[in-house]
């Protein structure tokens, strides 16, 4: 019997970095929640007793490339695989998006609920529109799988994606935490853990490429550099790529963010042996997996942060520091350049802080006119 749990920074799609000898990313288990220290607030049950959309649902989430990529046997009616990357939602949302800090969905229906007043889901600062639950999972579509196209709201693979996520949820105990996510006890870890002291750390590649080839390329180099391992004899990843031109997250993906991709690195890689890495080593590797000479999709990056927030404050002084991606502020680049501060290296690697400084500055200047 298979019992599942249910329980994100996660706005948009992550690519892990796990492994398994003979447990693939995409279908099979590779982190087990631990239904016992989480009995107290959620309930773990079994997939095998859950409704058909829901399990259509769960092999959807686990099994991507299996069921929803070029090899698999769910397509558009004109043929297009629902997914072109060699990787699967499991690879970012471990087990399904069942474990703690491990980027998990547990809380996206409530998270994602209109506003009663509004009528509108949460704002989403990348593109500048409030979006639902459905809408999260296109952006994950054209993100994170790489997708020609994106399915539709009542497209039959969103609505079991939909159903499952739903279910999952259904595991939380409480009502009131069901219904507001953010009463949820912080064992759930609706998210990735932060990093103390992150703004001001300062990532080194060179560092982190002689850390990679220790500690992640007996995984993730199978297939060549950063390739992962790809069986096409069983159309899914052992282990997902972490660059390339398709099998890549994007760089509209949140993973291509140092800060986020370090802390997903700390908090469970390598694989087997979670935590085991210092907050500087775990930020080391993720400055080497983005570095800008790795090939990797661009999604919808280009298009990130370029307007003005409902206060009228432009979106680019809002970014996250660590993200070059989209629009800058102008004058922005200028600023650092002038003080002899490479500005791509500083918002790849660090450190943020004076970054942040800057464009808190400006966003008060604006305010006040």
């Amino acid at each position: 019997m298979k019992k599942v749990a249910t329980i994100v920074i996660a706005t948009a799609c992550l690519t892990p970095l796990a492994y398994a000898d003979d447990l693939g990313m995409d279908g099979h288990k590779l982190v087990e929640p631990d239904c016992d220290a989480m009995s107290s607030w959620f309930e773990c049950r079994d997939i095998e007793s859950a409704p058909e959309d829901v399990r259509r649902g769960y092999e959807y989430m686990h099994n991507t490339s299996e069921t929803l990529g070029p090899f698999g046997s769910v397509k558009y009616p004109d043929g297009t695989p629902y997914a072109t990357a060699a990787t699967a939602c499991s690879s970012c949302h471990f087990t399904g998006g069942h474990v703690p800090f491990g980027t998990p969905v547990y809380q996206s229906p409530s998270k994602y609920t209109p506003d009663p007043l509004t009528g509108l889901g949460p704002y989403f600062g990348p593109m500048g529109y409030f979006r639902d639950l459905e809408d999260s999972v296109i952006d994950c579509f054209r993100n994170c799988m790489n997708a020609e196209r994106s399915p539709s709201k009542s497209d039959p693979v969103m609505r079991d994606i939909v159903a499952y996520i739903e279910w999952v949820a259904d595991g939380i105990k409480n009502p009131e935490m069901r219904e507001n996510w953010r009463l949820l006890p912080p064992e759930a870890g609706p998210g990735l853990p932060v990093i103390a002291g992150l703004s001001e750390m300062q990532a080194n590649p060179r560092q982190g490429e002689r850390l990679y080839e220790r500690q992640c390329a007996k995984c993730h180099d199978k297939d060549g550099p950063g390739a992962g391992e790809y069986r096409i004899d069983e159309g899914r990843p052992r282990t997902p790529a972490l660059w390339g031109e398709r099998d890549g997250h994007s760089r509209a993906a949140a993973f291509y963010r140092n800060g986020v991709m370090a802390a997903y690195v700390k908090t469970h890689m390598p694989y087997g042996k979670p935590d085991t890495l210092s907050a500087q080593q775990a930020l080391n590797i993720a400055a080497y997996i983005n570095a800008p000479d790795k090939p990797r999709p661009n999604g919808l990056a280009d298009d990130f942060y370029c307007f003005d927030d409902p206060d009228g404050i432009p979106a680019s002084l809002r970014k996250p520091a660590d993200w070059l991606v989209g629009c800058t502020y102008p004058g922005e680049r200028e600023y650092f350049e002038a003080q002899g501060i490479d500005y791509e290296d500083m918002v790849r690697n660090g450190p943020w802080s004076s970054l942040t400084a800057w464009r808190s500055a400006r966003i008060e200047e604006l305010s006040a006119q």
